[in-house]
């Protein structure tokens, strides 16, 4: 089930199968560190990594084929990475 809700959140055919998009792998990344950010620890527990990952429609299988897919192509994941950057500094408070 989890698994038809992330291809209809956003996925693309390809030679490796479906991959989630690249906005839903940044935004559900996003979502798994600002809620990282608002622990105690600064950790997700197992249970808590799951419930973000429900709300995005996404698996853990989804994000790690996303990274197997685009590991090798440097210019595209640091483009990914810059963008999950920007989106954490426009989401935290100033300090």
């Amino acid at each position: 089930m989890l698994l038809a809700s992330a291809c209809s959140a956003g996925t693309s055919s390809g030679g490796a199968g479906d991959v989630i998009d690249r906005e839903v792998f940044i935004q559900t990344y996003v979502d798994l560190r600002v809620a990282a950010l608002e622990t105690e620890t600064q950790q997700l527990s197992d249970e808590a990594r799951a419930e973000v990952l429900t709300r995005s429609g996404v698996t853990t299988d989804n994000l790690v084929n996303f990274a197997e897919v685009h590991g090798r192509d440097l210019d595209f994941m640091r483009d990914v990475w810059n963008d999950v950057e920007l989106r954490m500094d426009a989401l935290l408070p100033d300090t």
